[in-house]
């Protein structure tokens, strides 16, 4: 009997080799995704200092959190006013453990008629931000803004999934 012989017709140990090869690969990229997932949660921090300086339209953070290098704000507005809400900005100025201003955005206000309410959500890539202040501006003091300040994208997705992976490559 050739080898091509039993190698043609008898594939179960081959199958048996490739399924547990599979299985040790879907194992290792479960665990991998379980821990990187924890260790993302674990290095973002709540602030719990934050101070909204507006009355009207009512602003409130539901959740604000940072990690050593980045963060995010999510939160609603509401417009409280009898007049539609238009051409603002709320500019958030984030502050160090020290109350050093460490950074600003703006979040565009898009059009609200009366008692509507949106939720909004900021990110920013500042390090080492404990506090943050919410004010709201007119369009004429954004003009100034360079960019980086106007750049509101949230830090997750994709790309913060795949760079956590490659610096738990590194660190585990």
């Amino acid at each position: 009997m050739d080898y091509l012989d039993i190698w043609f017709f008898d594939r179960r140990p081959r199958m048996k080799v490739f399924f547990c090869y599979a299985l040790i690969f879907i194992l290792f990229f479960v665990f991998s995704n379980f821990i990187i997932a924890g260790l993302t949660n674990s290095l973002y921090k709540p602030m719990t200092s934050y101070e909204i300086n507006i009355t009207s339209p009512q602003v409130t953070i539901t959740s604000a959190e940072a990690s050593n290098v980045n963060g995010n704000v999510k939160g609603t507005i509401k417009n409280t006013t009898d007049e539609p809400l238009d051409d603002k900005y709320l500019k958030f100025d984030f502050y160090t453990p020290r109350d050093v201003c460490a950074g600003t955005k703006y979040l565009e206000v898009e059009y609200l008629v009366p008692e509507e309410e949106k939720n909004y959500e900021l990110g920013f890539k500042y390090d080492n931000v404990s506090s943050v202040k919410v004010s709201m501006v007119d369009k004429s003091e954004v003009e100034d803004a360079t960019e980086d300040e106007l750049d509101t994208i949230p830090i997750d997705g994709p790309a913060a999934l795949i760079s956590f992976a490659i610096l738990g490559y590194f660190f585990l």
